[in-house]
C-alpha cells in the first residue's frame, strides 16, 4: 500500500508541477538554496552539523506526511466523488 501511495504521489506532482520543473528561476533558485546549505554544512562544526542533519531530516519526515495526508484527503474526496448518489 505504502508503495502505491508513493508511487501515486509522484506522478501528480509530476503532472500538476510541470510548470515549475521547466520553469529556469524555480531551478536557479532551487540551486541557490541547496549551495546555501552546502555553505553552512562546510562552516558548522561536528554538533552544529548533526544538530542540522536532525533538523533536515525531521523536516522531510514532516513534509512526507503532510504530502501523505493531502494525498490520502484527494484520493477520499475522489472517491466520493465517483460515487453514484
Amino acid at each position: 500500500m505504502q508503495d502505491i501511495l508513493e508511487m501515486l504521489m509522484q506522478e501528480i506532482e509530476r503532472g500538476a508541477f510541470p510548470y515549475f520543473f521547466a520553469q529556469g528561476e524555480y531551478r536557479r533558485n532551487q540551486h541557490t538554496a541547496l549551495e546555501h546549505f552546502q555553505w553552512l554544512e562546510e562552516h558548522l562544526s561536528e554538533e552544529e552539523r548533526a544538530h542540522l542533519e536532525q533538523a533536515k531530516a525531521a523536516d522531510v519526515s514532516m513534509e512526507t506526511l503532510e504530502r501523505e495526508a493531502i494525498m490520502r484527503t484527494a484520493l477520499a474526496v475522489g472517491i466520493r466523488l465517483a460515487l453514484p448518489s
